[in-house]
């Protein structure tokens, strides 16, 4: 090279965690010592004067101790490159620009992908015969190349560039032309064939050498390269031959970085310190699977043989960035898992902030709800201690806000949004005040798949299955496309407690590439051999840069069913399967009259939620009736059931002046009447008007007969009485029962509702129980009720006592979760808040869902809000309680 010349070579932006690494051809690099004014200029172009113009600035190569921070292959010798050339990827760390950003964050960069094969579709080879020309991309297929006297493997891609592609460009495999990056899987440089008419373009295979040459870089080890000046390569003739591979080197740990150290502050170590002593491995041992993990039924799965399984073992050493992720929930009461610590798996990601998680978006959607939560990296059985566990890294707590999961995901549940099953989660520093890469050595590499590429090679699934909580291992497996959404995986045992294992490809036993977490489809899978994964595509990098960048975590949309100030007038609920989809699976939806008679169906999303509008491919918000006087002034109780016996739910309505009508077969197509003389066909009056039945005032359907149809009433009188009516039809009510006399304590029976709250109804032996909320605001469950009378009473415990709930206006029971019973409790409350409280016990209420806020009144900041008063006297909801309590 000549003094005073200035040469370029095409480079590439590759993703790292500081963003600012490039990748070009090690010929370009050789010799970089002696060179000035290295520098990466993305994008230059010429501007309207005919001038060169660089948009996105100048980005100097860092330089440490007056050498330029670049990195060759110190194998790589420019004048032998029949030998050396297999080594021709070389890297370069960038330094910010005038603008003081980095250069992955002007242009974005592409994720390295080494040890992927040689055959790829539509590779894209971008280039610039020079700068400020337009850029030459050709695109074609890869395969593989070997040359007589000439070591190594090399990618040819069968596409030509009007000009000879510069040394350095990329080979671009799974181009996203939404976000103008891909996989780079190769660069040009390392071979110039010599044949006539051989227009095909080569670069060195990537492999392990590859691999370890970009960690080296990461990590800001000592550059090395020779001090060779750079030429270009001399054409050689040959021929081809056998291909000799490049050999497989096993990536260094992660070093400690010196720059920009990170240093944790006394109140994040206080907090680490906390988390420590409430995450004892006693208490870590006894922790069980979270409630929404895989739903494990069986160890074998239709389509595969018993040989197509890979092995897996568990590795009592431990997996340094996969480790348990510990959740404390306050407020879940389900026996299944029955305890309040619970667990997932997860795995460390490789970030600047060195601080990231990665794991299962269902393990951490109800984070609002959860406390103490924590990571252990690394950990792993105590052989001094049989049965409990060590964590030889520390316990890493998550502060408060600091989890991004896509807002669809929240919104719809992990049925509908399934494919967008992933979070991140930032940690803070241990007790000691390390960092959680500082601590384990780099993270895992975020890798994206393109959706044709979800049929991986080489694929290690890690998690921790059950109570064992030792890291179970499945090295060397493949993975499949499933549903063009999903990956698939066939490694043996991976039981409840692997949600969040990661998919790590190019596994060196203790980092890779993680392109996958256990989740997505049926959270994780059915069987215990097989196991799912989302796919990684964009959705996942975005929430990777919202922590990074420590954005604002996405919101649920649930309350796009409105605010407290409309709920306020819904007046009365009831549920049942209704909307013909949801009659598919017997899930529960909602019917609810408002105080302008207006009567409305919710289709239920059996996500603790409903159908709000009328969305593609959902199912409609309906209105059965529109505004009316004879819904608004003579309704007085509704409740829903399968009277008619045409195996479709059925809207029974009592009337101020005791007349009872039935109407059949409720559906969102279905029109009530809104006037007098309106008598649709489904119409079945059963009780005459100024019967006995205008003094019920609270009547709760299930299933008290001992039959499988929800055809029976426990009705409340106005003078305290109790009665049941078993299967009650167009025909009438039959078989009355009392289960209480006249009494002054049912008299405070404010409002009644059916369910299978203790969740032990089958068909063969249906066993609905009663819940009662009292006018003092205490709750009962009555359960099982059946010929004997009421059953045994238990109290159900809430978090707030009895004075919230003396402001609980509409109350229904039904199926609007994911599981199979009716415990699942709708309220809505006096200031028109609405929550749905699912899994909800025989003593204890579940797991409370904010579907409406309350109405935007500011009650806090009232006058009397002040003066100490209870802001909760008139008007009330959770929300409120919790602001002003």
């Amino acid at each position: 090279m000549e003094k005073g010349v200035v040469y370029f070579c095409d480079a590439s932006v590759v993703s790292s965690p500081k963003r600012n690494l490039v990748l070009t051809a090690a010929q370009c690099l050789t010799g970089a010592d002696e060179l000035t004014g290295l520098a990466f200029v993305p994008k230059v172009r010429k501007n309207a004067d005919s001038k060169l113009d660089a948009p996105y600035g100048k980005f100097p190569i860092k330089r440490d101790g007056g050498q330029p921070q670049v990195y060759v292959d110190s194998r790589y010798r420019a004048e032998s490159p029949q030998q050396t050339a297999r080594f021709g990827a070389a890297f370069a760390v960038t330094d910010k620009n005038l603008a003081d950003g980095n250069v992955e964050d002007a242009i974005g960069g592409n994720r390295l992908l080494t040890d992927a094969g040689f055959a790829h579709k539509g590779v894209r080879v971008p280039s610039r015969p020079g700068p400020g020309a337009p850029a030459d991309v050709c695109e074609g297929d890869t395969s593989q190349a070997a040359f007589k006297g000439w070591a190594g493997s090399y990618l040819r891609v069968n596409c030509t560039h009007s000009t000879t592609a510069p040394a350095g460009a990329p080979f671009i495999a799974n181009y996203n032309a939404a976000t103008r990056t891909g996989d780079v899987i190769g660069v040009v440089g390392g071979h110039a064939p010599a044949e006539a008419g051989d227009r095909s373009t080569y670069s060195p295979y990537f492999g392990g050498d590859v691999k370890a040459l970009f960690e080296t870089a990461l990590r800001g080890g000592t550059a090395a390269g020779p001090s060779s000046p750079a030429t270009p390569p001399a054409p050689s003739p040959s021929s081809p031959s056998a291909p000799v591979p490049s050999t497989p080197s096993t990536p260094t740990p992660t070093l400690t970085p010196t720059e920009d150290q990170l240093r944790a502050t006394p109140e994040q170590i206080a907090e680490a310190k906390a988390a420590e002593a409430y995450w004892t491995p006693e208490r870590i041992a006894g922790a069980v699977p979270v409630k929404q993990d895989r739903q494990s039924k069986t160890s074998s799965s239709p389509g595969r043989s018993a040989g197509l399984f890979s092995p897996s073992h568990p590795d009592p050493n431990g997996v340094a960035t996969v480790g348990v992720f510990l959740i404390q929930s306050d407020d879940d009461p389900q026996s299944d898992p029955g305890k309040r610590d619970q667990f997932c798996s997860a795995s460390v990601v490789a970030s600047p902030t060195k601080s990231l998680v990665i794991s299962a978006g269902h393990c951490l959607n109800d984070n609002d709800r959860f406390k103490s939560l924590a990571f252990a990296p690394g950990w792993k059985p105590d052989p001094n201690r049989p049965g409990l566990g060590m964590a030889p890294y520390g316990v890493f707590p998550v502060p408060k806000g600091k989890i991004w999961i896509d807002g669809r995901y929240l919104s719809q549940g992990t049925v509908k949004a399934d494919d967008l099953d992933f979070a991140i989660v930032k940690t803070g520093p241990n007790s000691k005040g390390v960092f959680l890469e500082n601590a384990t050595g780099m993270g895992n590499e975020l890798t994206t798949l393109h959706s044709s590429q979800l049929a991986q090679k080489n694929v290690t699934l890690i998690g921790f299955p059950g109570g064992a909580k030792t890291p179970l291992v499945c090295p060397n497996a493949t993975t499949r496309a499933y549903d063009g959404r999903f990956l698939e995986i066939p490694c043996k045992g991976f039981a409840g407690g692997v949600s969040g294992g990661p998919f790590i490809r190019n596994f060196d036993g203790k980092r890779g590439d993680v392109i996958g977490v256990i989740g997505g489809y049926k959270t994780g899978g059915t069987s215990d051999d097989i196991s799912y994964s989302s796919q990684f595509d964009a959705d996942v990098v975005r929430l990777y840069n919202q922590a990074v960048n420590d954005y604002t975590p996405d919101k649920s949309s649930r309350s796009e069913m409105g605010d407290g100030e409309l709920w306020r007038h819904a007046v009365a609920a009831a549920s049942g399967s209704f909307h013909t989809e949801s009659q598919k699976f017997g899930d529960s939806d909602l019917v609810v009259k408002w105080t302008d008679g207006e009567v409305t169906l919710y289709p239920g999303d059996q996500n603790q939620s409903f159908h709000v509008g009328c969305k593609p491919d959902s199912p409609c918000e309906t209105q059965l009736a529109k505004p009316n006087e004879m819904w608004e002034k003579y309704a007085d109780v509704i409740t829903a059931g399968d009277f008619a016996g045409s195996n479709a739910y059925d809207l029974m309505v009592k009337w101020v002046d005791g007349e009872v009508t039935i109407y059949k077969d409720i559906d969102q197509n279905t029109k009530l009447p809104t006037s007098l003389d309106e008598h649709p066909a489904n119409e079945i009056k059963i009780a005459e008007k100024d019967s006995i039945w205008k003094y019920a005032k609270g009547i709760a359907t299930g299933k008290y007969g001992g039959n499988k149809w929800p055809d029976d009433l426990v009705v409340r009188w106005s003078d305290g009485e109790v009665t049941k009516y078993t299967d009650v039809d167009d025909k009438g009510f039959h078989a009355e029962a009392q289960m209480a006399a006249p009494n002054d304590r049912w008299k405070n029976a404010d409002l009644i509702t059916g369910g299978d709250f203790d969740g032990d109804t089958t068909d063969a032996k249906p066993n609905h129980d009663l819940f009662v909320k009292w006018t003092n605001g205490t709750l009962s469950m009555f359960q099982d009720i059946n010929a004997s009378g009421l059953g045994a009473e238990s109290t159900v415990a809430t978090k707030e006592g009895p004075d919230l709930w003396t402001h609980a206006r509409v109350i229904t029971a039904g199926e609007f979760g994911s599981n199979d019973w009716e415990d699942d409790l709708f309220v809505r409350w006096s200031d028109g808040e609405v929550t749905m409280y699912g899994n909800t016990q025989a003593d204890q209420m579940g797991r409370e869902y904010t579907l409406v806020p309350p109405k935007p009144a500011g009650f806090a900041s009232s006058p009397e809000a002040g003066r100490g008063t209870d802001n909760c006297r008139t008007e009330c909801g959770p929300g409120l309680f919790r602001r002003t309590h």
